[in-house]
């Protein structure tokens, strides 16, 4: 009959081998989307500052027509 320690001992070092195993992917995998993403960062940097641009000109524009409209109305444009 064997003995159980060895046997015991094999279930331990496989488990934390798997463990760490699973570990390290995705720490490797984390480090490598980080990379990516902070080189890709100045790019998106620009987009969003041309999004906000856009979107400002656009709420500019909006606005400009309300408050022209307002001062259509209160001058008597509706008669």
């Amino acid at each position: 009959m064997e003995r159980p320690v060895p046997v015991a001992m094999l279930l331990v070092g496989v488990a934390f081998g798997l463990f760490a195993g699973v570990a390290y992917a995705m720490a490797r995998r984390a480090w490598t989307d980080y990379r990516k993403i902070r080189a890709s960062l100045p790019g998106l940097r620009g987009t969003a500052w041309a999004m906000t641009r856009i979107a400002t000109s656009r709420v500019g524009i909006v606005l400009l027509i309300c408050l022209a409209a307002v001062g259509w109305a209160a001058v008597g444009g509706g008669r």
